[in-house]
């Protein structure tokens, strides 16, 4: 059997119309770690898996096949009981019940695709909070370089904005100074 022509390029994907998982997303709903689904990498590419572009791919399918997934078994889950089982539809009812198995099938593919959507959106709800925080902080930050700061001698005035009067330069007091720096104490008690 030859391998579909995008495993061949090493990029494989699942089977369209089933809902899939990522690693992290697959291994919350199972509730086991990460590295127990990557030891298990034979058995789920076996039933679908693949590997992406933009990381694994796990079809649900694929989980409950291996009966990962919490209250799900195989489809061909062997009874450990010595008893025979004895089926409980008779021939009359059996056609209802395939048809409630489709049904029910398709409500459990619903529902994996609604989790995996509530997931998703979740985690956009947490990235946009943590956005929201650090803008805020930015805001407060800028907002307390804004206020007012005493004029220091010597120091440059701001730029005046438009429709502002603008204040006459100050004199330059460089030319007063004598050449030589005047030391420190001299020049504070010259202040009192």
């Amino acid at each position: 059997m030859t391998p579909p022509p995008s495993a061949a390029q090493g990029v494989m994907t699942p089977p369209p119309g089933v809902p899939t998982l990522g690693l992290a997303e697959a291994a919350k709903a199972c509730g086991v770690s990460v590295s127990t689904l990557r030891r298990k990498r034979p058995e789920l590419t076996a039933n679908g898996a693949a590997q992406t572009a933009n990381g694994w791919r796990i079809p649900v399918t694929a989980l409950i096949a291996l009966g990962l997934m919490d209250r799900t078994t195989d489809a061909h889950h062997e009874s450990r009981h010595d008893s025979p089982v004895i089926p409980a539809m008779t021939a009359a009812t059996t056609g209802a019940g395939d048809a409630l198995t489709g049904e029910l099938d398709a409500l459990r593919v619903k529902l994996a695709e609604a989790e995996q959507r509530a997931a998703v959106a979740e985690a956009i709800a947490a990235e946009r909070e943590r956005i929201i925080q650090t803008q805020a902080m930015a805001l407060r930050m800028l907002e307390a370089t804004k206020a007012p700061t005493p004029a220091v001698p010597g120091a440059a005035a701001p730029a005046p904005t438009e429709g502002t009067a603008t204040a006459p330069p100050a004199p330059d007091t460089t030319k007063d100074r004598p050449s030589k720096p005047v030391p420190l104490l001299r020049r504070l008690l010259s202040r009192l």
